[in-house]
């Protein structure tokens, strides 16, 4: 009877997994455009390629490499670099709480390599369709199908700027480039109210802080950003009810 049930649950969890693949597809390009930035820049910045590829590869995100680059190249210390990092990616415990209800019996191979799939779309897409589905099911197979695609493509578009960054004009010229991206990226995943906090917040604080040194600007906004968006989760939450 458990082999019966485990060859028709493979079915399910197939079509769940391409479920999945379909419903991060309209983040596909622009997480493509910001790869593609993000190489530019990295190699603008003045890292080599090897550096600029090591980056790509290892760091699965567009914002901790823009913001960390502009410091190493005016020689800021590690730690502080190091910090500013760390702030850049507040976003991403915040990810791994909500997830944990759903991975937490995973062996930790498989849930470190979650972690480290982990993106903003493919997170994004997955607590969407958690939400509004009673009961979620084949959970894991969804979840593999949100975040199978982004890392390959986010690697071609890194690669392909990182090549592209030789011929281009200067980095200067191509910040239109990376708001076009960033919109491409981020316009799928509005949804909510606390989506369009985050968005209208760092939004503001990314035209605030556009001239100041070392794209600290980058760093206020993504900050602003993440507070935003956790104030509007916990006001939408329902006032929790006391015994009478």
């Amino acid at each position: 009877m458990g082999d019966r049930a485990a060859l028709l649950a493979r079915p399910a969890r197939r079509l769940r997994f391409r479920q999945g693949l379909a419903a991060v597809a309209p983040a596909l390009p622009g997480v493509f455009a910001w790869g593609t930035v993000t190489g530019i820049a990295l190699v603008k910045g003045g890292l080599t390629v090897a550096q600029a590829l090591g980056i790509s590869f290892l760091v699965l995100s567009g914002t901790t490499a823009l913001v960390a680059v502009p410091l190493l190249a005016a020689g800021v210390s590690l730690p502080f670099i190091a910090l500013t990092a760390v702030l850049t990616g507040l976003r991403f415990p915040v990810y791994s709480a909500a997830l944990s209800p759903d991975l937490k019996h995973l062996p930790a191979r498989w849930r470190w390599l979650a972690g480290f799939l982990m993106t903003d779309p493919g997170t994004a897409v997955y607590l969407d369709r958690r939400g509004r589905e009673r009961p979620f099911v084949n959970r894991l197979a969804f979840y593999a199908g949100v975040t199978w695609l982004v890392w390959p493509v986010w690697l071609a578009g890194s690669v392909l700027g990182i090549g592209l960054a030789a011929v281009l004009p200067g980095a200067g010229r191509l910040g239109y480039l990376g708001i076009l991206a960033m919109l491409a990226l981020v316009a799928p995943m509005l949804r909510g109210a606390p989506a369009w906090a985050a968005a209208l917040a760092a939004g503001a604080v990314a035209l605030i802080g556009s001239g100041w040194p070392w794209k600290l600007g980058l760093l206020a906004a993504v900050v602003a950003g993440l507070l935003a968006a956790l104030l509007a989760e916990a006001a939408e939450r329902p006032p929790l009810r006391r015994p009478s």
